[in-house]
């Protein structure tokens, strides 16, 4: 049921190949693949490339899991959706969701699925947040509506991402600073594999999809795709409603309840009271978040998972937080 598709540097090359081994949940996993003979280096121009005939491919070889890179290059924009899972939105304090919320995040973000996490010498409130990321088949522009049925015409595939989120940027910045809190260089690692999909299996594998998060080996998120509040076909058409996507686009489609530090109702105060007083604000937010577990810190191993709970795939990414050099 499709293939599941790496991007990986060889030498001073960097090469696309399908998987023919299992897939792989670390650095250190030999990772087995037929290299596919195309000259390509986005994503957008290699799913235009595998939509157009089937691709060529060399003799089977092993690499390592350090080798692998992102299977979604930076060209391409990066959509994210907020609060779309039900146990979320609650510890965020809005349980009852009556809109799409839809924020951006800069694609200079993206980094391997075993890359380091560098948290800026400003934030002290790192988090995680793990998530399935559905990667556009074709443009999307005005007058364009995806329904259910007919999803795998717009979606070409699914990836494992962690939206990683600077709190104290996010709250302690003037109104409210998401895009900046979640921009930072190395806050989406995401792979190790593009699970690529025919047309026809898009919605079914939609419907199957399991998140998992550990931090330090503690499950710290678990969720699975029929919890989301709004689905992907509704949200493209949403999106597509205001401005243009293109092939090669990632939609981050919500993370699951379980990130550090859910909202307080002093939280929700500090935000009313400072409003305008941005470094009163994130002074105060430090205080309240930091009062539960920690935030992540240098050294910690934050590793996550994708399963389809039919048993036919999964993949993993780990990463480790370091502090800016």
């Amino acid at each position: 049921m499709g293939q599941l598709i790496v991007r990986y540097r060889q030498g001073n090359e960097i090469r696309w190949g399908r998987l023919t081994g299992a897939a792989p949940l670390s650095a250190a996993d030999s990772v087995t693949l037929a290299p596919l003979i195309v000259d390509v280096q986005t994503t957008a121009a290699f799913l235009a490339a595998h939509s157009a005939r089937t691709l060529e491919e060399e003799e089977v070889i092993e690499i390592s899991g350090d080798q692998l890179l992102s299977p979604v290059t930076s060209d391409g924009s990066i959509y994210a959706q907020g609060l779309n899972y039900k146990e979320h939105a609650a510890e965020a304090q809005h349980a009852k969701r009556t809109s799409n919320l839809i924020f951006g995040k800069a694609s200079s973000t993206l980094t391997g699925p075993y890359g380091e996490i560098v948290r800026p010498a400003e934030v002290e409130l790192l988090d995680y947040e793990v998530e399935f990321g559905i990667l556009l088949r074709r443009d999307l522009g005005e007058g364009d509506v995806v329904t259910e049925e007919m999803i795998g015409d717009a979606v070409a595939g699914v990836v494992l991402c962690n939206d990683v989120s600077a709190r104290d940027t996010m709250f302690g910045t003037s109104f409210l600073q998401w895009f900046r809190g979640k921009s930072y260089r190395t806050f989406c690692p995401t792979g190790p594999v593009l699970w690529l999909l025919d047309p026809a299996e898009v919605a079914e594998a939609l419907r199957h999809l399991d998140i998992q998060l550990w931090v330090n080996g503690e499950l710290r998120q678990s969720a699975s795709s029929d919890q989301l509040i709004f689905r992907p076909a509704e949200t493209l058409s949403y999106i597509a409603s205001s401005m243009d996507m293109k092939r090669g686009d990632l939609l981050l489609t919500g993370t699951p309840g379980g990130v550090t530090a859910p909202a307080t109702l002093r939280m929700v105060e500090i935000l009313k009271e400072n409003l305008l007083a941005d470094e009163a604000r994130r002074d105060a937010l430090r205080i309240e978040m930091t009062k539960g577990r920690p935030f992540l810190q240098p050294g910690d191993i934050v590793t996550a998972t994708l399963a389809d709970n039919r048993g036919l795939a999964l993949v993993g990414i780990a990463n480790r937080i370091v502090d800016a050099r």
